[in-house]
């Protein structure tokens, strides 16, 4: 004995494809993750210092141009050849900040990231105490900054 289908008028082909359209749509949302766009160029709101020696980072928070809403400048140990403050994001290690918006070298008026992000330790002290961020590598040699400063301790 045969019963009917629930629904006589859809057809087995159309409810299979509409299950696997249900199927992809869910797993699509569910693979995405927030583009936080590091590297992105942003404003600090004040002047940096000059002749810092690598020593002063400048760190604005809320900067709304950025969605993790801060950003950074970080102390230059090497010269930056002309990147400007640029939006970062809390990191754990250097993939976290692999996706970062990076520059063309080629074109003096783009003042974002050239060489790549490392995660790093941008300061010691203030709000933004030992806390890991991306941090572009036109600024910072990334085998210093990825190493725990001891004033922040272990």
């Amino acid at each position: 004995m045969r019963f009917p289908s629930p629904s006589p008028s859809i057809s087995r082909v159309a409810r299979g494809f509409a299950f696997m359209a249900l199927a992809l749509g869910f797993f699509s949302l569910a693979g995405a993750c927030e583009d936080k766009h590091v590297g992105r160029p942003c404003e600090l709101g004040t002047m940096p210092l000059g002749g810092s020696s690598g020593q002063i980072s400048t760190i604005s928070s809320p900067a709304l141009e950025c969605p993790s809403r801060i950003c950074l400048l970080p102390g230059a140990t090497k010269d930056p050849m002309g990147t400007g403050p640029l939006c970062t994001a809390d990191c754990e290690e250097n993939q976290d900040c692999e996706d970062g918006e990076k520059g063309n070298p080629n074109d003096p008026n783009d003042h974002r990231c050239v060489g790549g992000f490392v995660c790093g330790y941008p300061t010691t002290v203030g709000s933004f105490k030992c806390q890991r961020m991306c941090m572009c590598t036109d600024f910072v040699d990334p085998k210093v900054v990825t190493v725990r400063p001891s004033t922040c301790g272990s």
